[in-house]
């Protein structure tokens, strides 16, 4: 499975407010079961970028976030041209922050959980396309000092309290590989 996603920075005003998403890859490998159930492991990016607008001065940041993740799912078949398929991944993010203010790499490591929900249509008998809604907590925070700065200008230091969180929406595709 494949998934390029959208994604809106949420949760930690800070994040929410200074940072852009502008994507979120995901790969994944699945077994399912006869019954629906599906267990898998895979492989996310997502890239952000800093709004530098809401800096007097040139400011510029990107962050880049790494998550090896395990997930299990439980899809539904609607017919026999269309499935529905819940999951739960988790797993554990490396965030890199990059900006114009520092000479290296800000490096935060956090945990993550993201439901998602898929709605699906059949292509062909190993192939599928659909659409993807999920939402991804991560247990760490946006702060100045991500992009070596003491405040955000005009920011109350309290709006970089609390986990940051992304919800996403874009499109996926499945395909199976044969047996025989």
């Amino acid at each position: 499975m494949a998934n390029f996603k959208l994604p809106k920075t949420l949760g930690n005003k800070s994040f929410k407010g200074l940072m852009s998403g502008l994507a979120n890859i995901d790969l994944i490998y699945q077994y399912n079961l006869a019954n629906g159930i599906g267990f898998g492991t895979g492989f996310s990016y997502s890239y952000y970028e800093l709004n530098g607008s809401v800096f007097q001065g040139s400011v510029l940041g990107q962050m880049e976030a790494y998550n090896p993740f395990l997930k299990i799912s439980q899809r539904k078949e609607m017919n026999e041209n269309s499935y529905v398929e819940l999951s739960l991944s988790g797993g554990y993010n490396v965030l890199n922050t990059t900006g114009n203010q520092c000479s290296g790499i800000f490096r935060q490591e956090a945990f993550n959980v993201a439901p998602q929900l898929g709605f699906y249509m059949v292509s062909s008998e190993f192939l599928s396309f659909g659409i993807v809604v999920s939402y991804n907590y991560f247990a760490a925070e946006f702060s100045p000092a991500n992009i070596c700065m003491t405040s955000f200008p005009g920011i109350d230091p309290a709006n970089s309290v609390g986990n940051s969180h992304v919800f996403s929406v874009g499109f996926g595709f499945s395909t199976y590989l044969p047996t025989k």
